[in-house]
């Protein structure tokens, strides 16, 4: 795994978005103390192990209600390597993940929005069981906090060995151990489960061999049953067939009288149908006879019936033409009336003619006043808007003098402020002098804490490290009390320093501002030459708008002598006009009379021909009213035949209807006597007796059987019954078999489990021994390594306390000097990393503390050296770390910002 860049937004002392790009090997973070190093490596912990060691809104910036942190990582998997970027929000309820896709340059939303969300896929990720592993991973191992650094190792045994154990994944034996407690107990519980179960399915199975002697019982009675139905059920069949045979002759009894009685109901109807037949028959020859007798007045009828609707159809057709000589006369009437009007409007045209030509040149005149006049009084709006672009000109020209006016009042100002003030150059270089005196200041420091050191950890009698002269105590105390004196004056000296740098840098800005503010007059000068020149111009169109409003003025002064005139010229004006009209209006009527002269000579034509038409008609009412008199003579005898016609047409239908219905009554008759004769054979061969007697009998049987086969129902009910008692008991026997062979198996589980347990508990102080041998190995190179002292090893024992065996000396943890102290934790923290390297980062806050140079020089060496590690970030406040690490980025807070930079 390897972390790309952090990006801190609103967090801490981190003002809007901050991103720190963090390079592979070592790296470390550079800083005063409180300038927000640790906030860079809180950040990771919280965003990918859910770590924070205060509460979510301390993390925010002050002033602000929410802040971000953005993580980006790279890790290798089966697939190749990916790219994710982590977010998660402080003070407020945010959180992504996103994947880079390198080919599409772009990245896609992983749809992860909760924290349960989230912990699950970074524990995926980190290969961990759960949120609690992924918090240890960080706190314990990947990013122990400065506070915990050594103070886990000062702890006491239980509480270390609860710490390690838990870091080092050995507790899980210890777990196993109290796990597996609970299995012989279990075991034992389920052997009482099982010979319970096994007691009561012996009380089960004793009433087997009484059930099974009942099932025998129970299967011969049934036998018994079904013979017995067998046998009546025999015969009820025969009984049943001789009872078949006897009602089926009754039903041919019973049908046969059926039939004769419907031949009897056949020849009533028949003979009715007969008689009616005959009526209807001497009916129609009697209507036959009366057609005879008044045929000759129905032709006679209707042949005057047929000339009537000839003449009707001539009598109609002149009617129609008499109609249409009407319309063509009323035609006439009004074209002549159209005729009469033209002429009148041929004598207007000739009148409008002879005025437009009198009256032209007055019209033309008017027209052209009017036209004047139009054109003054569009002008009169001209008047109102010049008058209102002067106001306006006015006004712009008051509004740019004062704009003038006061940028030479700003000019004024800035020159002023300016001559007051010192150059920003001139402050810089006395903020440089400052700077550089307390670096000085810095250096010595450091030199004299350094000396310090040095003077604790020399032994007496020892060459001092200041003077090489023989060290004793009174020489010790009174050059650590001038070396401290003078780190003291040095820290006064140093914040006088800062206090003069905060307000020197407070009078640069402002000077800067000033400096910023007098470079831009010539901009201030343009404008106003700008603004002049505007004004110029503006002036110049003012001018030129008063000049046409002068002359305007002038010309409508005409304006009342040219309405004078015009107004004299309106009654020749208004003839003209109404003439045109005219002229305009009747322009075709000459063409219109002429058209209307030649169609009044068409329709006259037309009525001569029409009057041609009606003289064919004359005589027609003459000829109607002799066919009406032959039609009133011969209507009798017409309506006569007409009523008589349809019975008389039906003769010889209804004769053939008489010779059927006779030859129907003959064949029924016959029917009926060949009926009687059977149904008195039948009847002498039916025994009603003998019926009724099988019926009795028949009866019987079936409750019989019936009640037969209830019982038999029940003793199969009870039989199939007891079968499946006898089946359940012989399940619940084999279920005790296999019973009894499992009570066998738990027993030996039982042995086998209580093994198990005692051995893994004995495992677990084994593997502690062997971890921390492989690991103390390791931590005492580096140790060595780090302190340069090749007498002294680092033993790192079962219980996880440090010891440091100097020559013959044995120094325990506690009895170990600062330097010391934190030379051994860090060794034994870099073996641990390098034993569970499987993520490949680490972050170490404030090691180089108590550490002289050569220490550090040391330290760096080595972590150079951990080829386990992708990335080891180094937190420090020590300058001198600065040229050591592979790449620095360093922190610096101002005015409650921080800000990042990186070498």
């Amino acid at each position: 795994m390897r972390i790309i860049e952090v990006a801190l937004t609103d967090i801490k002392s981190y003002e809007g978005r901050t991103v720190v790009p963090i390079e592979g090997g070592v790296t470390a973070i550079l800083g005063e103390n409180g300038a927000g190093k640790s906030t860079i490596q809180e950040a990771i912990g919280f965003t990918l192990f859910d770590s924070l060691p205060f509460n979510n809104k301390d993390f925010v910036r002050e002033g602000e209600s929410a802040g971000t942190v953005e993580v980006t990582f790279e890790q290798d998997t089966a697939d190749g390597t990916q790219r994710f970027r982590v977010t998660r929000s402080a003070g407020r309820s945010s959180y992504a993940v996103h994947r880079y896709e390198f080919e599409a340059d772009e990245w896609i939303d992983q749809d992860i929005d909760s924290k349960s969300e989230l912990i699950r896929w970074l524990c995926a990720r980190f290969d961990v069981a759960d949120g609690d592993e992924l918090r240890i991973l960080w706190e314990s191992c990947i990013g122990v906090p400065q506070t915990r650094f050594l103070s886990d190792f000062a702890q006491t045994a239980a509480n270390r060995t609860q710490t390690f154990d838990a870091l080092l994944d050995l507790d899980a034996y210890e777990d196993s151990w109290n796990v597996l407690k609970d299995v012989p107990d279990a075991i034992k519980k389920q052997q009482q489960d099982l010979r319970g179960d096994i007691n009561t399915l012996t009380g089960a199975v004793q009433d087997l061999p009484d059930e099974r002697s009942k099932a025998e019982s129970l299967d011969d009675q049934v036998d018994e049953l079904q013979s017995e139905i067998d046998r009546k059920t025999s015969e009820l069949s025969a009984k049943e067939e001789e009872y078949d045979g006897l009602t089926e002759t009754k039903e041919e009894i019973e049908q046969l009288q059926q039939e004769i009685d419907s031949l009897d109901q056949e020849i009533e109807a028949t003979e009715r149908e007969l008689e009616t037949a005959e009526r209807e028959l001497a009916d129609a020859e009697e209507a036959q006879q009366k057609c005879e007798e008044n045929r000759e007045e129905y032709e006679q009828y209707k042949q005057a019936r047929e000339r009537q609707e000839e003449l009707e159809e001539r009598e109609a057709e002149r009617d129609r033409l008499k109609e249409q000589k009407t319309e063509q006369e009323q035609e006439i009437t009004e074209i002549k009336l159209k005729v009469e009007q033209l002429e009148e409007d041929l004598e207007e045209l000739e009148d409008a003619r002879e005025t437009l030509e009198s009256h032209k040149e007055e019209k033309e005149q008017y027209e052209e006043l009017e036209e004047q006049i139009n054109s003054l009084q569009d002008r009169e709006d001209d008047v109102e808007e010049l008058e209102e672009e002067i106001e306006r000109l006015a006004g712009e020209i008051e509004e740019i003098e004062g704009e003038i006016e006061s940028v030479e009042e700003t000019i004024a100002e800035i020159e002023d402020e300016w001559e007051a003030t010192t150059d920003p150059d001139d402050i810089s270089e006395e903020i440089n002098d400052r700077e550089a005196r307390r670096k000085q200041l810095a250096s010595e420091r450091e030199r004299l804490e350094e000396q310090l050191e040095r003077l604790r950890d020399t032994e007496v009698d020892a060459p001092c490290p200041t003077c090489d002269r023989p060290l004793d105590e009174e020489h010790r105390s009174e050059t650590i009390e001038q070396r401290e004196e003078r780190i003291g004056e040095i820290k006064a000296e140093r914040t006088n320093l800062s206090e003069e740098l905060d307000e020197l840098r407070e009078r640069r800005d402002a000077a800067k501002d000033v400096k910023q503010r007098f470079d831009k007059l010539p901009v201030h000068r343009e404008k106003i030459e700008s603004l002049e020149g505007n004004l110029d111009e503006l002036r110049t169109e003012k001018e030129t708008s008063e000049a046409e409003l002068s002359e305007l003025e002038d010309e409508l002064e005409e304006l009342p002598e040219l309405k004078a005139e015009r107004d004299a010229l309106e009654d020749a004006y208004d003839e003209y006009q109404t003439a045109e009209f005219r002229v305009e209006d009747h322009s075709d009527v000459p063409d219109q009379l002429e058209e209307k002269q030649a169609e009044l000579e068409d329709e006259q034509a037309v009525l001569e021909e029409i009057e041609d038409d009606l003289e064919a008609f004359e005589g027609l009412d003459e000829e109607l009213v002799e066919v009406e008199e032959t039609l009133a003579e011969t209507e009798s005898g017409y309506n006569t035949y007409l009523q008589h016609e349809q019975r008389a047409s039906q003769v010889e239908e209804r004769q053939e209807t008489v010779e059927r219905l006779e030859g129907e009554l003959e064949e029924f008759e016959a029917e009926l006597d060949e009926t009687e004769e059977e149904l008195e054979e039948l009847e002498s061969s039916f025994d009603e007796e003998r019926l009724e007697t099988l019926e009795s009998v028949i009866n019987d049987l079936r409750s019989e059987i019936d009640q037969a086969k209830g019982t038999l129902g029940e003793k199969q009910q009870n039989l199939k019954e007891t079968r499946a008692e006898i089946d359940q008991l012989e399940s619940k026997l084999d279920e005790r078999q296999e019973k009894l062979q499992q009570l066998k198996g738990l027993k030996a589980d039982q042995q086998f489990a209580e093994w198990v347990r005692e051995n893994v508990r004995e495992a677990g102080p084994k593997m502690r021994e062997i971890i921390t041998d492989r690991i103390g190995e390791r931590a005492n190179e580096l140790f060595r390594s780090i302190r340069g002292a090749s007498a002294e090893t680092l033993e790192w024992t079962s219980d996880y306390e440090i010891v440091v065996h100097d020559a013959d000396v044995r120094k325990s943890f506690s009895t170990l000097s600062g330097g010391e102290k934190m030379a051994a934790a860090l060794a034994v923290r870099l073996a641990i990393l390098e034993q569970l390297a499987s993520v490949g980062i680490a972050f170490l806050d404030e090691p180089t503390a108590n550490l002289d140079r050569q220490k550090k020089r040391n330290l760096v060496t080595q972590l150079k050296q951990l080829d386990s590690f992708e990335q080891l970030t180094v937190i420090s406040h020590d300058e001198t770390f600065d040229s050591m690490p592979d790449y620095t980025i360093t922190v610096e807070k101002d005015r409650q910002t921080s800000e990042v930079s990186v070498n």
